[in-house]
């Protein structure tokens, strides 16, 4: 869909797509990387206050996937991007990470840091939010498709409050409250508020 919209994508790889990421998480072994820094547009190294601590981020891109064998299943993939980050704490604790990326771009190292960034930023958002807003660290859901269908309802539900939160100018805790005060009456209040901004939208 991206790829006939005419965009193009910068798509983080998941444990649970099993071999792809294994295969691509082995690729950008040491000896990877050290060819990649001495390649201008393909390492980049940035150190950032984050945290109260210090983030230092290696990003590294290449075109070289002549070695991926199911790449055709993939509309437009051009390269592969792998993203280690490192979190250092005023404590002297380090935390490490290392996200793995199938892209449609070139070897551009300024969009795929901004790509990356951009998705690293939402995803830790949404589990800020998941965490924060409805306890989602505390939940003891054992069973797999029940614990699956609770993170959905979840999502969608942080997906209304995004959307009504300007109108309600409180915290997304705070809006969750309000409305299981009166669940009947904030449903009609967020009617209202729809139908004003679409009246708002049409056209004079």
């Amino acid at each position: 869909m991206i790829r006939e919209g005419k965009g193009d994508y910068v798509l983080a790889l998941k444990r649970n797509q099993g071999v792809f990421y294994e295969e691509v998480a082995g690729y950008f072994d040491g000896e990877c990387q050290e060819k990649l820094k001495g390649k201008e547009g393909c390492y980049r190294k940035t150190v950032e206050p984050e945290h109260g601590g210090v983030a230092v981020r290696e990003y590294y891109i290449t075109e070289e996937i002549g070695w991926y064998s199911d790449k055709e299943e993939w509309k437009g993939l051009r390269s592969l991007g792998y993203v280690h980050k490192e979190l250092r704490s005023g404590d002297g604790k380090t935390e490490k990470e290392d996200r793995y990326y199938i892209c449609s771009i070139g070897e551009n190292m300024e969009e795929f840091e901004r790509a990356s960034r951009g998705h690293w930023g939402i995803e830790n958002n949404l589990h800020w939010q998941l965490d924060f807003t409805f306890k989602d660290d505390k939940n003891r859901s054992m069973g797999k498709t029940g614990g699956k269908n609770l993170q959905t309802m979840k999502k969608i539900v942080l997906s209304i409050l995004n959307i009504v939160k300007t109108s309600y100018r409180l915290s997304m805790k705070r809006i969750r409250y309000e409305m299981s005060l009166d669940y009947e009456g904030e449903v009609e209040k967020l009617k209202a508020l729809e139908s004003a901004e679409n009246r708002q939208k049409k056209p004079v």
